[in-house]
């Protein structure tokens, strides 16, 4: 399974990444990824933000494995929370992005 996953926005205007790949990790943390996936509900969940809130994350998040490529997107005020435990995964991995011009 393949875990892609994007902050950008926020106060500060930053952009954090990630590329997880359960293949490349240590098993326990590729094992934990994918639990978290499974009970995040992400395959079920549709993409929503709050539209035109200043100053608010926003994630995206790109999942590729068995079941297909699921690609969502969220903001700080309509995240799920059964998505909540997965987020904070992520964010603990995501390292700074350059932003695009």
């Amino acid at each position: 399974m393949k875990v892609t996953f994007k902050q950008t926005g926020g106060f500060a205007g930053l952009s954090f990444g990630a590329d997880l790949d359960t293949d490349t990790l240590p098993h326990a943390e590729g094992r934990r990824l994918v639990q978290l996936v499974e009970s995040s509900g992400i395959r079920t969940l549709a993409a929503r933000g709050a539209g035109g809130a200043r100053d608010l994350a926003a994630y995206e998040l790109v999942v590729e494995g068995d079941g297909g490529t699921v690609r969502t997107t969220f903001d700080d005020m309509s995240v799920p929370p059964e998505l909540e435990p997965l987020l904070d995964f992520l964010r603990q991995r995501a390292r700074p992005r350059p932003l695009k011009a």
